[in-house]
């Protein structure tokens, strides 16, 4: 397994417990929470750090100038803790698990671009990574459910292996389980985001296999021994439902349970993707209940190709999902293609299954034949990045929300801030270091 980078490993050392039990690392000092990090990672974003700082020649210095807000020793005393991460990541490897953090480049960008600051610091998984750029059909529902819903359930498993949709879920007994292995069992692939230990779940007989094929899985925020807290069911829906294109309750009471809120903080608040629900009263009050709230009756798609049009239809994704004509500029970026074939082929943002392509509009004119290019294509590419930054800066941001905005390295965008202020087009400003859009005169 890889080795985690710098910053995951900083980011280990003051978050989580490593091999101990609990929420408290061998100092006996408590890690730092989920909120505490989030308040440590914004004062290094505003020092222009990041967390591999705090373990580097650098360490002590910045220390220094954190603590006004911080309480230094209980940074140093978890930093220190050096020898237990190398015994954590040695143990955790041994069962096939690895770390990613924020800063990976494979972190998945769903969780940085739905759940921006909220997205979990370390991901520790289990499985084939690659999975995470897949289109997703996450199916829930409650662990009591009729036989004859888990059997709908299972079919929808093995429609999504047909259409190449891979199925998120909490991998939880009942209709979770049986939608992630109705996939599996159809050769397809699946999603796990267990809210229970991960070194348990991973060596269940019922995920072996599909682990060695590469065709499963297995993700947690939490430690790989962390054991089941209804708080950690409730925390991993926002997560599943991050990385879907749609989704499906199958089962669910009305008022409590993981399922009812899961679904209901989605349809009221997150809105990350469509949520459908089955037509059947078999499946509990809360599917009516889901209805009332804006849950959309599932289609039941009885072939692939119409699985595949459910997850890229438009029509079922909420206005601010629709991409702006700004993000299409980000997007270009991203995608390394020309604005005009990014805006042509615009999606909404979780249509994974078309990714941008430089290929022409169908039914579009042909260029007029006398049509040359004006710049070569470096320039054109320079010139096309400084507007998009440019665009960014109508207030003053730091390096470090530039790279955000953007999901670029902070090392180009500060060459692409230093090259804008020596065009006299932007200004840097000190204390803190941020740059600002120069107006052009008159």
């Amino acid at each position: 397994m890889p080795t985690p980078s710098a910053n995951t490993q900083a980011v280990l050392l003051l978050t989580s417990p490593l091999l101990q039990e609990g929420g408290r690392a061998a100092s006996k000092e408590p890690v730092l929470s989920a909120a505490e990090y989030a308040q440590l990672a914004a004062a290094l974003q505003q020092e222009q750090c990041q967390p591999a700082d705090l373990i580097n020649g650098t360490r002590d210095t910045l220390l220094t100038t954190l603590s006004a807000s911080f309480a230094v020793d209980r940074l140093n005393r978890l930093l220190s803790r050096g020898f237990q991460l190398s015994q954590a990541v040695e143990h955790w490897a041994n069962r096939s698990i690895s770390v990613i953090g924020r800063a990976d480049p494979a972190y998945p960008r769903r969780f940085k671009q739905r759940l921006k600051r909220s997205a979990p610091p370390l991901l520790y998984v289990c499985g084939n990574l690659e999975l995470l750029n897949a289109p997703d059909l996450a199916v829930v529902g409650s662990r009591s459910t009729p036989e004859a819903l888990l059997r709908q359930a299972e079919g929808v498993g093995a429609l999504a292996a047909a259409a190449g949709v891979v199925i998120a879920s909490g991998a939880a007994r009942g209709v979770d389980e049986t939608a992630m292995v109705g996939s599996l069992a159809a050769g397809g692939c699946a999603i796990g985001v267990v809210a229970d230990s991960l070194e348990t779940m991973s060596a269940r007989p019922i995920w072996r296999q599909a682990l060695l094929d590469g065709r499963l899985l297995l993700l947690s925020s939490d430690a790989p021994s962390a054991r089941f807290q209804v708080w950690r069911a409730m925390g991993r829906n926002k997560l599943i439902y991050a990385l879907a294109d749609a989704a499906l309750v199958v089962s669910s009471a009305k008022g409590e349970g993981g399922t009812w809120a899961g679904a209901t903080e989605q349809l009221q608040n997150l809105r990350f993707c469509p949520v459908h629900v089955l037509s059947d009263p078999r499946g509990g009050p809360g599917l009516a209940a889901l209805a009332d709230l804006g849950a959309r009756p599932w289609p039941a798609p009885a072939s692939a190709e119409a699985l595949q049009a459910l997850l890229r239809s438009t029509e079922q994704v909420p206005a601010s999902a629709v991409i702006a004509p700004e993000q299409v500029q980000q997007r270009c970026l991203l995608e390394g293609v020309s604005p005009e074939t990014a805006q042509a082929s615009s999606e909404p943002s979780n249509a994974r299954s078309n990714p941008l392509i430089n290929e022409p509009v169908p039914g579009s004119p042909p260029k007029p034949a006398g049509e040359q290019q004006t710049q070569a294509p470096a320039a054109a590419l320079a010139a096309f990045v400084d507007e998009l930054v440019l665009g960014c800066l109508h207030e003053p941001l730091s390096i470090d929300a530039l790279a955000e905005l953007l999901d670029v390295s902070r090392t180009e965008v500060r060459r692409w801030c230093q090259r804008l202020v020596e065009q006299d087009r932007a200004h840097k400003l000190s204390k803190p270091v941020r740059y600002v859009r120069l107006q052009p005169p008159g």
